[in-house]
């Protein structure tokens, strides 16, 4: 899926748009208040129960709906900058609520808190000594309109200690909004701090995943893939940009292990590894793990592993090994060998020797030929070059070899047939393995035929599955085919049912199509015979 990426910087920015968002709401919550006050002219009721509203009182409330008004906007377009509005607001707020409190009766009427809410927004904007200064606004102002209440007579029961603990409650706000603000800055570089953490976290652990071999894929309980990282869509072929993918859409069988998985109790069956067939007929191995320890996380992670690798880097460790063996051992056999050989051939031409002791001697050379064909097997498949694949033309590369192998083994042209599905059939191999390969199970073709009959001996099928685009090359013989209890064994190192075979002819063929890409698989013929089937590289995997 897609990567990570990291966020822009753009703290400022973003502050910025904060405060004045916040500047928004506390302009509108002052324009409530002045339409409010407004509609007072038009209502027949004294006002407060003191004063009943007059020429002044419509003045003062309609200078204030319309500041109120050109402050939304003004905040709204931000035509002025934050500190310059703020400091405008406050003022124009305490002098006009101090007014409305006069007008009400003093500050025994209650409508000087209305000073409380703008003041306490505009020191969350503005915290510090701002703050300060907006508490010291409206308690002087407060305080003068109940002292010119008092001397001119409006205010005929004055309470300058309620105006008092007005003016404290203006200065807690200022000092708890300072508080709050200080907080909240530490709180808001906290997070992003650890948001960028965050990102850089999920920006690395996407690098590793992506780098591992083995494909990962995380779904949550409704089999909606959260990640899939790159191996996983090579090995699944699958688009890695498509963030929206159910699990079902890209494989039937991983869809329904999953399914098996999570409705598995038994421990055994939570460890279990499932097969998953590939289009391409190659295997894939799922193991599925629970995403965290909670009993309410409901997510797994499914890991895929092709088999196909693991069988080529078992096949490296195998021959890497046998190479080790051999070089230490051949010295050690090669040379009394040799000698034991020898013996033998001077034993056979000795004219005092008897017929039995000559067959004896015989035995012997046979024997030791045989062994000396072991030991050059072993050490050739140890020896194998580097692999080097290219796109062969099969059509050509065919016919060079049976020309080849006809000349060396003295046939005829009626010992095979050729039977290629593409007049330009190309598969992906390594040459002289392909060669080594081939040239084994045609040698073996002849040696078990029905040279009897008339059909031809061996026939070389080359065809392409449509469906998975996998090439393969069918080697079929009319010879008896191989009982079903031995063909398990078949492949299986020092194993031959010929007294003087080495065992190693197809195993060796077969180590040589898993280190290029491919396999050697074996099957009978309903009618008689046997067929070696080469499956060729996959090039989507190259």
């Amino acid at each position: 899926m897609s990567q990570a990426k990291l966020p822009k910087r753009r703290k400022g920015d973003q502050k910025k748009s904060h405060h004045f968002r916040s500047l928004q709401l506390l302009n509108a919550y002052r324009l409530i208040i002045a339409a409010l006050l407004f509609s007072f002219n038009f209502v027949e009721i004294t006002f407060i129960g003191r004063v009943q509203p007059g020429q002044f009182f419509f003045l003062l409330s309609s200078f204030y709906l319309a500041f109120s008004l050109a402050c939304f906007l003004t905040s709204t377009k931000k035509l002025l900058k934050l500190k310059t509005q703020v400091h405008i607001n406050v003022l124009v707020d305490v002098v006009s609520i101090s007014l409305f409190t006069l007008m009400s009766g003093g500050i025994s009427s209650g409508w000087g808190t209305l000073v409380l809410a703008p003041i306490a927004g505009a020191s969350l904007l503005l915290p510090g000594q701002s703050a300060l200064l907006f508490a010291s606004y409206g308690a002087v102002a407060l305080i003068s309109q109940e002292f010119y209440g008092d001397i001119s007579g409006l205010i005929n029961d004055t309470s300058y200690s309620q105006t008092g603990l007005i003016g404290i409650a203006l200065f807690a706000t200022a000092f708890l909004a300072i508080t709050l603000a200080k907080r909240v800055s530490e709180s808001a570089a906290l997070a992003e701090k650890r948001g960028f953490d965050l990102a850089n976290l999920v920006q690395l652990n996407d690098h590793l995943i992506n780098r591992i071999d083995s494909g990962i894929i995380v779904v949550d309980e409704n089999d909606s893939i959260k990640l899939m990282n790159r191996s996983a869509t090579n090995l699944l072929n699958v688009d890695h940009n498509n963030n929206d993918i159910k699990l079902k859409d890209i494989s039937l069988e991983l869809y329904h292990a999953h399914k098996m998985w999570l409705a598995s109790t038994n421990i055994n069956d939570r460890n279990k590894t499932y097969e998953i067939t590939r289009a391409n007929q190659s295997m894939l191995q799922a193991r599925i793990t629970k995403v965290g320890s909670r009993a309410e996380d409901k997510g797994s992670v499914i890991y895929l592993s092709d088999t196909s690798e693991l069988n080529r880097h078992i096949q490296e460790s195998k021959l890497a090994s046998l190479g080790r063996l051999t070089a230490s051992i051949a010295h050690e056999i090669r040379n009394p060998l040799g000698a034991i050989s020898h013996a033998s051939q001077l034993l056979d031409e000795s004219e005092d020797i008897s017929k039995d002791n000559k067959r004896l001697a015989n035995i012997i050379h046979d024997q030791s030929n045989r062994l000396n064909k072991i030991i050059e097997s072993i050490l050739r498949l140890s020896r194998k070059e580097s692999i080097n694949l290219d796109l062969i033309n099969l059509n050509k590369w065919l016919n060079k070899f049976i020309e080849e192998f006809s000349e060396f083994n003295q046939l005829t042209d009626n010992w095979y047939s050729l039977e290629l599905k593409e007049n330009n059939f190309s598969v992906f191999s390594d040459s002289n393995y392909l060669h080594q390969v081939l040239w084994n199970l045609c040698t073996n073709a002849i040696k078990y035929a029905n040279k009897n009959n008339d059909k031809p001996i061996v026939t070389l099928h080359g065809y392409t599955n449509s469906t998975t685009n996998t090439s393969y090359l069918d080697i079929i013989d009319n010879g008896p085919g191989v009982p079903a209890k031995e063909q398990e064994k078949l492949f299986e190192p020092f194993y031959t049912t010929s007294n003087s075979g080495t065992g190693l002819g197809l195993f060796i063929s077969r180590e040589l199509c898993l280190s290029t890409g491919g396999d050697l698989t074996y099957s009978t013929i309903q009618n008689g015979g046997s067929c070696f089937r080469i499956r060729f590289a996959d090039s989507s995997q190259l």
